[in-house]
């Protein structure tokens, strides 16, 4: 008998999720004119919606200038790709932008080649980042 598959959470905190309670948490926070969502897990079939769902949310009704924050990604099927170019369109038709900061390396080439700009490290990704000299 297989155990039920949990239900994706999305998590609306200004703390990032340190831990993966289940296969999928996203979370979002302000932090000055942009919204940081911090996404850990799955991003697969299952999860996408859910994770599509709050993008859209952050974009239309919080701020649409977004960083997705996906250092603590573990699988991302074609699905969450799909969800990051429509982030990104939707985003531009608000006025915003979508970047990407922290994806393991096998992710940031599908990320580039979807439109999003990508970032080693939440830091750079953000507006008001200046490197030190």
């Amino acid at each position: 008998m297989e155990s039920p598959v949990p239900e994706p959470r999305v998590v609306a905190s200004a703390r990032p999720p340190s831990e993966v309670s289940g296969p999928f948490v996203c979370g979002w926070s302000a932090v000055g004119e942009c919204a940081v969502v911090r996404v850990a897990g799955q991003v697969d079939g299952v999860t996408a919606s859910a994770f599509e769902t709050e993008l859209k949310r952050v974009i239309t009704t919080k701020l649409p200038k977004l960083v997705v924050d996906l250092r603590r990604v573990t699988v991302m099927e074609p699905a969450g790709i799909d969800v990051l170019a429509e982030a990104h369109n939707l985003a531009v038709k608000h006025g915003g932008w979508v970047r990407t900061s922290g994806a393991a390396k096998w992710l940031v080439d599908l990320i580039r080649s979807i439109g999003p700009d990508h970032y080693p490290t939440l830091a750079e990704a953000l507006p008001a980042y200046r490197r030190a000299i």
